[in-house]
């Protein structure tokens, strides 16, 4: 059982800021340094101040990047530049991209969703979470008071019944449009029906929901409700501290899908052979290389090599290894399935053993190289990055001594390893495009209505 609620959201005011693509940011957690600089120059009233606002050299308990954010929420309703619904809305998300060639539309919902215990409820998570970033979202939440990024969403309509009633919203002019860096464009429709409300309530109550996207903002919302409640504080349904504000889209409408994959790069490895690490990885893969001799040699290599890694990875267990100073790509292809039975020693299920993450993680990270659970999930070997191109150059140019290739995890593996409330290694899935931050504001209801 899935509840879902219209609300009264937060909008950017477009009298005021006039063009959305230079107010609306991507997730806190996609924001470096550089990226912050460009969005705190786009606009006065840029969405960064908010949701991943500047440190500064003498930041306080009492003045800093959080209670600044707060601030800004706060004077931004009062100026009008933020305008809260006056009535309970949901809102159609839908983004245009282009992926691989071929243009796509994925459909989506905002929606606030009733908070329930991971794994219980119907709500299942398939990613572990790190601890830094939910210390930093809980900060923001309480000096917020509410939530300005989304959770992503995932759960199965066959019959498309969600996506008809928000097409038929979809027909009329967009309250907002965004272009990104990506050149994904953003739209969002307001639906006020309370019958397509309704209707959209229902389908979504007899469902169980899969976090695609933002695990730590779930975690943290359920971290920020318990703290709530145990301090007797009360809020108002539903802009309560009960529900979070999420993006739900359908699983089934597989063609505005696009999962990309999160390559590792590798640092920090002590007295390190690469030719001693090879005569390991025979025992378990066979191994196809792909020399070049020159830089004309290489870009026609590397080009064979990532569809080789594609092209085989959609019959067998195949990873890509690029190693620092080797004048050569290297496949990777396990051997036998029957190995990762014998490597995971912890109850888990087949599908879950069988995931290339998983044969990276377990078998390569953690029983070859040496580099434990504890130390990926602090990133003190380990470091992720997007893109082939850009992860090959990376060990060409850097510190890396070498970076490992995968396929994108597969929605149906999501959807099976969640069910089971099995949770896969860290970024084992990275959802495109990601859903922009400040399209819609939730904040809580702490007084009276």
């Amino acid at each position: 059982m899935t509840q879902v609620f219209a609300f009264r959201g937060i909008t950017y005011n477009k009298d005021i800021v006039k063009d959305y693509s230079k107010i609306l940011t991507q997730p806190y957690d996609k924001i470096d340094d550089e990226m912050q600089d460009i969005y705190y120059r786009k606009h006065k009233y840029n969405h960064v101040r908010i949701t991943k606002g500047k440190s500064f050299k003498g930041d306080s308990e009492t003045n800093n990047k959080y209670t600044r954010a707060a601030g800004y929420l706060n004077e931004w309703l009062k100026k009008g530049i933020l305008k809260q619904d006056n009535k309970s809305t949901i809102y159609a998300y839908y983004q245009e991209y282009e992926a691989e060639g071929e243009k796509k539309v994925r459909k989506g919902f905002i929606a606030l969703g009733k908070l329930v215990e991971l794994g219980k409820g119907g709500v299942h998570p398939h990613e572990r979470t790190l601890l830094g970033p939910k210390i930093d979202r809980l900060n923001m939440m309480r000096q917020v008071g509410g939530s300005t990024g989304q959770v992503f969403m995932l759960y199965s309509d066959p019959k498309l019944i969600v996506n008809k009633i928000t097409d038929s919203f979809a027909k009329r002019k967009p309250d907002i449009v965004s272009k990104d860096e990506y050149n994904v464009v953003h739209k969002a429709w307001k639906i006020q029906n309370p019958v397509a409300i309704k209707s959209i309530a229902k389908v979504l109550s007899a469902k169980d929901v899969f976090i695609a996207d933002g695990h730590h903002r779930y975690e943290t919302a359920l971290n920020y409700r318990n703290e709530m409640a145990a301090k007797k504080v009360k809020s108002y349904e539903p802009e309560s501290y009960n529900n979070r504000m999420m993006t739900f889209v359908n699983m089934d409408d597989v063609k505005g899908l696009t999962v990309l994959p999160t390559h590792r790069l590798i640092f920090g490895l002590k007295n390190f052979s690469f030719i001693n690490f090879q005569k390991k990885l025979i025992k378990y893969f066979k191994i196809k290389e792909y020399p070049y001799f020159t830089p004309n040699d290489e870009k026609i290599v590397r080009q064979d090599f990532i569809h080789s890694l594609k092209h085989m990875g959609m019959r067998k267990h195949c990873i890509g290894l690029v190693a620092k100073g080797a004048k050569r790509y290297t496949l990777l292809v396990l051997r036998d399935e029957k190995i990762m039975q014998q490597v995971v020693k912890e109850k888990h299920s087949d599908d879950w053993k069988k995931l290339d993450v998983t044969v990276l993680h377990s078998l390569i990270l953690e029983t070859l190289l040496g580099i434990s659970r504890e130390s990926v999930a602090k990133e003190e070997n380990v470091h992720y990055i997007r893109g082939e191109d850009a992860a090959i150059d990376e060990v060409r140019a850097s510190k890396y001594q070498m970076v490992f290739l995968l396929n994108p995890t597969k929605v149906e593996e999501v959807r099976k390893i969640a069910g089971r409330s099995e949770r896969m290694p860290q970024k084992s899935t990275d959802f495109f495009p990601k859903l922009l931050s400040g399209v819609v504001i939730s904040k809580v209801n702490y007084g009276k209505n």
